[in-house]
């Protein structure tokens, strides 16, 4: 296992990346500690200890977690992500009384959309002025 002393300051970002990801995500589904926990068969204080960076994520702890969020895998090692989510939702994000939906936290895949409708539109208008 590594060590805290043993890692690097890179290993050290990518597991707060890792960490901060995991509780803007958690916070966006409103889902608790305690409820994460007894979903992956460990403890809230782990669960708190991963967004902390105090203890690092195992790949098979990942997987769980982004099966009961309900998010792709990939946005865990996202140093964008949650950036990119309040550029895109805006102030709706945490003003909400129920959890986003899961795909509502695919980022690309909203992103995507959005390029096209503004690709179809573009298209729509230069077609209707000429």
């Amino acid at each position: 296992m590594n060590l805290a002393i043993d890692r690097t300051d890179q290993h050290n970002y990518m597991n707060e990346v890792i960490g901060k990801n995991l509780r803007f995500i958690r916070k966006l589904k409103k889902m608790s500690l305690q409820t994460i926990a007894t979903k992956i068969h460990c403890t809230y204080q782990q669960i708190g200890k991963y967004e902390n960076n105090q203890n690092q994520v195992n790949s098979y702890k990942l997987w769980q977690l982004s099966q009961v969020l309900g998010v792709k895998i990939k946005y865990f090692f996202d140093d964008t992500y949650i950036s990119r989510m309040k550029g895109f939702h805006g102030d709706k994000l945490f003003n909400r009384y129920s959890a986003i939906q899961s795909e509502d936290l695919d980022i690309d895949d909203l992103q995507e959309d959005m390029d096209r409708e503004i690709s179809f539109i573009d298209y729509k208008g230069a077609n209707a002025n000429g």
